[in-house]
């Protein structure tokens, strides 16, 4: 079994599948023809220069096209650098009221 491990500023991230989108009328359209300028994944490495705001099991918002597509088995990881990394999400709990 192989282990990626990210070096120097980059992060290497499992891409998260998104759900096909359906119409109103029940018909489903794949990803592969919705625009979506952003990609999802979580972080499962990170090289030893990246800023310590970015940690492994963060999930992030990244361009799609952004990075390098390396697939090991049949999961598909992307390897990217610091800067390519727009945004984490976070999980914030709503308030009942």
């Amino acid at each position: 079994m192989k282990k990626l491990v990210a070096v120097n500023d980059h992060v290497i991230v499992q891409i998260l599948q998104e759900i096909d989108e359906m119409t109103d009328g029940g018909i489903i359209i794949p990803e592969s023809v919705v625009k979506k300028p952003q990609g999802y994944g979580k972080i499962i490495s990170v090289g030893s220069q990246v800023n310590i705001a970015l940690k492994v099991g963060d999930t992030i918002i990244f361009h799609k096209n952004g990075g390098m597509d390396v697939m090991i088995g049949n999961k598909i990881f992307k390897v990217l650098k610091q800067p390519e990394v727009y945004a984490k999400l976070l999980d914030v709990k709503e308030d009942p009221s």
